[in-house]
């Protein structure tokens, strides 16, 4: 079983330098997959590392112990950097980017001083210690800062997420290409390998069975194959994030001061009719590719002026106003007898829905109930129109 193991680790660091390797190929979000490929690439030499110390490593060739030890204090920086490049946007590396790797340089110099340059007998003693759960106070005090930035940088990158997630519902009205489910499941199994890191430094920390502790070191190493499969296969089929991230950018993007004069009651008032009349006269809400710079040039306002209004006014983000308008006009058509011999489907279509996700996702989140569901119990349909808040 332990040899099966190995294998299928091996196996793992292998493909993930294959995969490295096209992730830092590829032309589409290319910053953002030369991060990922360096995340990929550190997690499958930290795999081969292990394997090359459990088996050759230990009381023949100990100058191999503990060479990837650095590796995971670049896990967390290069994942949330990986994020930031694909949702912020950015296009190029930025050189204050190269702070982050403090951590890992600094782990360098200091397991120099303490374990790389010491003799194969003093390095074999320190590591069966450490194995005891008897390390030095100063071991035990490197792991625990390499959680803390773990769990600082999971933080991040989910921050970063759900940021990208309110600018892109601040900019687009259908969100159906935009899904960050895979990416934040991608944090989301990072942060499921550190909390057996944790199990397990938290374990070794009180001397517990060192059976149990090498069982532990396997579910991290097989949880981080994983990690590698799933971090770069799901990436190369997913649909770029960096060109919309970059056209919502400017929308999203403080205005300079001498810009950020609030507009007054009487032009929000005026924004809000102007909108009411655009929306129910000509549905403009019935394109399904509308966004917050197409809607603005409708009424003869800034993107920053109408999102203001939207927000602070309407209480709204532009992709709930505009789909409400969708969910109304669909409501009212399901609710129509004349209606009744067209399908759910080719009356959201009409009214702009342009997806079925999207479609039920609001649609169920507007009235409680599915398409399907509004139409058998033909509810009361709300009035049609645009209001400040």
């Amino acid at each position: 079983m332990r040899e099966l193991l190995n294998t299928v680790i091996l196996l793992g660091a292998l493909q993930g330098a294959v995969l490295a390797a096209v992730l830092a190929a590829r032309r589409e979000d290319r910053l953002a997959n030369r991060l990922l490929a360096a995340l990929v690439g550190a997690i499958s030499l930290m795999l081969l590392a292990g394997v090359v110390e459990r088996r050759w490593g230990l009381v023949a060739n100990p100058h191999l112990l503990g060479l990837a030890a650095p590796l995971p204090f670049l896990f967390g920086p290069l994942l949330y950097l990986y994020v930031e490049a694909l949702t912020r946007p950015a296009s190029r590396f930025e050189p204050r980017w190269l702070l982050h790797g403090l951590p890992f340089a600094a782990d360098v110099l200091f397991l120099l001083q303490v374990f790389y340059l010491k003799t194969g007998s003093e390095k074999l003693a320190l590591a069966k210690v450490s194995n005891a759960g008897q390390a030095p106070f100063s071991l035990l005090l490197l792991e625990i800062l390499l959680l803390v930035q773990a769990v600082s940088y999971l933080f991040a990158s989910w921050r970063a997420l759900r940021r990208y997630a309110r600018k892109m519902e601040g900019y687009y009205s259908d969100l159906a290409r935009i899904d960050l489910r895979w990416l934040m499941a991608m944090v989301l199994l990072h942060a499921a390998v550190w909390s057996v890191v944790i199990a397990a430094t938290l374990l070794r920390a009180t001397g517990y069975a060192p059976a149990a502790m090498r069982a532990f070191s396997q579910a991290i190493q097989v949880g981080s194959a994983l990690v590698v499969f799933a971090t770069g296969y799901v990436s190369l089929w997913q649909p770029g994030l960096f060109e919309k991230a970059q056209a919502a950018e400017p929308a999203s993007r403080p205005l300079p001061k001498y810009q950020r004069n609030r507009l007054d009651d009487a032009e929000a008032k005026e924004l809000v009719r102007k909108l009411g009349a655009r929306m129910e006269g000509d549905k403009l809400y019935r394109d399904s590719a509308l966004t917050l710079q197409a809607l603005a040039d409708a009424v003869g306002a800034t993107p920053h002026m109408l999102s203001q209004v939207l927000n602070l006014h309407m209480r709204k983000s532009f992709f709930v106003f505009v789909n409400s308008c969708r969910a109304q006009e669909l409501m009212a058509a399901l609710a129509d007898p004349a209606q009744r011999h067209r399908g759910v489907l080719e009356l959201a279509l009409e009214a702009g829905f342009n997806s079925k996700s999207t479609l039920n996702s609001f649609f169920k989140r507007y009235t409680g109930l599915t398409p399907s569901e509004f139409r058998l119990r033909r509810g009361p349909v709300k009035t049609f129109g645009v209001s400040a808040g």
